[in-house]
């Protein structure tokens, strides 16, 4: 056939329309499992979105909070050092639970702990975070304790859930392999997801506590701290001075050849400027 003559035949077009549904099927029906894995990401988007829209607004109330992360932290330190409610008190691993509370808490307990049963740690712990807490903020006032409280509570939010979104694109990566094992990729990553977004929830209620248990605040006077910088300040502009004084002496004794620059950094050369000399007399003078 020639080039551009088109070809009749029921069969060919037949052909290529069934093969044209088909690619459309299978692009219709990947854009739909996009869509429906999007919407779970997205459904956690607006949990998150929505917590964090509250943190912005300047009149929300911090204490409420505060006290239930106290209450999950606690918790936290217990489950991880097998410390249970049914269990007996000889089984308790008490140095282990010391440990992580001075190193993620810098709490001492000391033997405090030792030979109690699980609600008196319990209610221990609460009670001496609790007062470590409150001292740390007895010298700020209402207003800037929940200002703090909540740009710290929005800088752990946002980074967990920089993180959440990373584990979330390295779930749906592998994902389609369980089809493999005669199971719905769509249902296992509602499972997974699920359980993904219960752990940020609970790191983010423990970070957050943690970051503000341990974080130092200066308690000096303001004036103290502005008389200290301005003594810092006017020792500075002395040292510059005498280093200027010592530079023009050295300028001074190190006179330079007629021909060469001036070293006042006027451009000119020596001879025709601090290094001019006066009117001239006798013979020379004209």
């Amino acid at each position: 056939m020639k080039d551009g003559e088109s070809i009749e035949s029921g069969m060919i077009t037949k052909s290529v329309e069934k093969a044209q549904k088909k690619v459309e099927s299978l692009h219709f029906e990947s854009r739909k499992h996009l869509l429906e894995y999007d919407d779970v990401s997205n459904e956690q988007r607006k949990v998150i979105y929505r917590f964090r829209n509250e943190l912005l607004q300047k009149d929300f109330d911090m204490s409420e909070r505060i006290i239930e992360n106290r209450e999950v932290s606690v918790n936290s330190l217990l489950n991880r050092s097998q410390i249970f409610p049914n269990d007996l008190p000889e089984n308790y691993d008490i140095n282990g639970l010391l440990a992580f509370i001075k190193e993620e808490y810098l709490l001492d307990m000391g033997e405090s702990l030792i030979n109690k049963t699980y609600n008196e740690i319990y209610d221990l712990l609460l009670s001496v975070m609790k007062n470590e807490y409150e001292q740390k903020f007895a010298n700020t006032s209402k207003e800037m304790r929940n200002e703090l409280e909540r740009i710290i509570y929005l800088q752990v939010v946002d980074n967990a859930w920089r993180e959440h979104l990373y584990s979330i694109d390295h779930l749906k990566t592998g994902i389609g392999l369980r089809g493999y094992n005669q199971k719905d990729p769509l249902v296992e990553y509602k499972k997974e997801s699920y359980n993904l977004f219960l752990e940020l929830v609970e790191n983010i209620k423990i970070e957050a506590y943690r970051t503000l248990q341990i974080v130092q605040f200066s308690t000096q006077d303001v004036q103290q701290e502005e008389e200290k910088i301005l003594s810092t300040l006017e020792h500075e502009n002395e040292h510059i001075v005498l280093n200027h004084s010592g530079l023009e002496e050295e300028i001074l004794d190190k006179k330079p050849a007629r021909n060469e620059l001036c070293p006042c950094g006027s451009g000119k050369k020596y001879k025709h400027c601090h290094g001019k000399s006066g009117p001239k007399r006798g013979l020379l003078a004209k």
